[in-house]
């Protein structure tokens, strides 16, 4: 199968017109201009016309099993108040899990993503996540500050390692402790032994809010009293007196080239720490916004050499799945980041921060992850066209396989008229 467009960007620096692509079984064979592809071969032409062929998005950090939580969970000041929430309303069910996760990942195809990086906290997975055509490291969620609830979430931990068993080309298990503020070092080092002892992937949550700087730096603030009204014990707990970076790098963490979501407050000291470590961070500008976030250190990040990613988060903090939407919206409040670059931090650098091989860039021999999006063809610096409100995804196929056409929905919609 060729696919064809008036553009095709194999990377963020290179642009081909009338550009095509070969695909045969998940791979891609060739690429180039259609006229070159075409002159000897007969296979099947899709046409996409006024539009840009490009590597599929990569959504880095998303929790697909609270998709149907969109309309339960209210708007707070506080964080931690709206975390209280999120345990009240979550749901020990595993056909409401499968709904959700089967919304998001429609969603998600929709909306341009060919890979994700799912944190999944159920105690089963989803059947309907293993077996979806999405490309997905699944970061299996676990926490438990207490030293009762710590040897619960190993527990839990181990059984759902167990249970992913066996890895497939599209479904790959890590592991990932929620956060410092919920998480006890011991199960965070039982963590670190199973990612090191497996060569599994690793993630967690850090520095996302000034309450966990607080908790950290003196055991106090909205994070203690949150531990109370959930009644969890921090006896026997003794503040690091340190930022939640330099937290994660005295417990070993940071040895494992973590994957780390969101990381909205940091210091120089912090940036130079996971610059050094080889860490990558996931920016979920959208979610930021909606938790009124100062500026994200994320320019800052990119300068030391970081590799940084994007992610939607869920949809309790979005108002949708689609990467082109969040990487629209990164283009509209960070003007500072030229437009080549954000395509990037959509693409290679999600796929490195997942480390998925030949994935994030459209290259012969590597998979067959890509798009095709609709644009207005105005004149105006293509990846401007492609990030400008505009834009749509007309066409997403992971591993060879078309998962979501837009243009076959519209000709059917228009047949049932």
């Amino acid at each position: 199968m060729i696919l064809r467009a008036k553009y095709l960007i194999p990377n963020s620096e290179h642009i081909i017109e009338n550009g095509a692509i070969e695909i045969r079984g998940s791979e891609i064979v060739d690429i180039g201009t259609y006229s070159t592809l075409r002159r000897n071969n007969a296979t099947t032409v899709c046409d996409f016309g006024e539009a840009v062929i490009l590597p599929g998005l990569v959504n880095a950090h998303t929790h697909l099993e609270l998709t149907n939580h969109h309309d339960l969970i209210e708007r707070t000041e506080r964080f931690t108040d709206w975390i209280l929430q999120l345990v009240q309303y979550r749901r020990d069910d595993q056909a409401w899990v499968d709904r959700a996760v089967d919304d998001g990942i429609s969603m998600s195809l929709a909306g341009g993503t060919t890979a994700v990086g799912d944190i999944h906290g159920f105690k089963r997975v989803a059947q309907t996540l293993k077996n979806s055509p999405l490309r997905k490291v699944v970061f299996f969620e676990t926490m438990g500050f207490s030293t009762e609830r710590a040897q619960l979430g190993i527990e839990r931990i181990d059984s759902n390692l167990a249970s992913a068993s066996p890895p497939s080309p599209l479904f790959t298990p890590a592991v990932s402790p929620h956060a410092p503020n919920s998480t006890s070092a011991m199960l965070y080092r039982h963590c670190l032994a199973i990612v090191q002892s497996r060569g599994l992937h690793f993630s967690t949550h850090l520095s996302e809010t000034p309450e966990e700087i607080e908790f950290l730096a003196t055991g106090t603030g909205a994070f203690a009293d949150l531990l109370n009204t959930l009644q969890i014990s921090m006896e026997g707990w003794t503040p690091p007196g340190v930022s939640p970076v330099q937290y994660m790098r005295d417990l070993g963490v940071l040895k494992a080239r973590p994957l780390l979501a969101h990381c909205n407050y940091l210091t120089d000291r912090d940036i130079q720490i996971l610059a050094e470590s080889g860490s990558s961070v996931v920016f979920c500008p959208r979610s930021h916004h909606y938790f009124n976030h100062t500026d994200h250190p994320i320019e800052r990040l990119l300068e030391a050499g970081v590799n940084v990613a994007v992610g939607t988060d869920s949809l309790v903090s979005n108002w949708s799945l689609s990467m082109l939407d969040e990487l629209k919206f990164l283009a509209q409040t960070q003007p500072g980041i030229l437009p080549e670059t954000l395509i990037d931090l959509g693409t290679i650098n999600g796929a490195k921060g997942l480390r998925l091989n030949r994935v994030g860039k459209l290259k012969k021999g590597w998979q067959a992850d890509m798009i095709a999006v609709r644009i207005a063809n105005d004149g105006s610096p293509l990846i401007e066209q492609i990030l400008d409100e505009s834009s749509q995804n007309l066409l997403t196929v992971v591993a060879g396989k078309i998962c979501y056409d837009l243009i076959f929905r519209e000709e059917d919609a228009r047949a049932e008229l």
